[in-house]
């Protein structure tokens, strides 16, 4: 990965060191039904595999490093939370074309980003339409006033 690539992903949401961490953490996702969302991703031909899953019962993608763990295998990163398995796929939309090829990982991980970007904006919108409203109704209670 580039250095410019790293500088515009955002940073996993958290981190586990192991799956078995990552499931203790929450117990939601122990009973939760996963939709796998690839199991080659990579950022190299060479390089490391990763799995993809979501969790139902919290919205939660992650990603899993495969392989031996004193190679950082089954490390565990939270990329994003996606309410609904709709908006998964609509925001992951071709992952199976993109899926092992070269630099796969990136894209994934700015999928990702898409949707913590997507839910700032929902909020600023929000906290905008609402000092907007805000203040139309202070201009019209001053001119009441006057």
């Amino acid at each position: 990965m580039r250095l410019e690539d790293r500088r515009r992903l955002a940073p996993p949401l958290e981190r586990y060191r192991s799956l078995a961490s990552f499931y203790a953490a929450d117990r939601r996702r122990i009973d939760s039904r996963e939709l796998d969302v690839g199991l080659w991703w990579r950022e190299d031909a060479d390089g490391p595999l990763h799995r993809a899953a979501w969790v139902s019962d919290t919205g939660e993608l992650y990603l899993v490093r495969l392989g031996p763990s004193e190679q950082g295998g089954g490390q565990v990163e939270l990329l994003a939370t996606v309410a609904d398995r709709e908006r998964l796929e609509a925001l992951l939309e071709g992952w199976r074309e993109r899926c092992g090829r070269p630099r796969s990982l990136t894209w994934l991980r700015r999928r990702a980003t898409q949707v913590e970007v997507g839910a700032k904006r929902l909020v600023l919108a929000a906290a905008a339409a609402t000092s907007g409203a805000m203040l139309a109704a202070a201009a019209t209670l001053a001119l009441e006033l006057a």
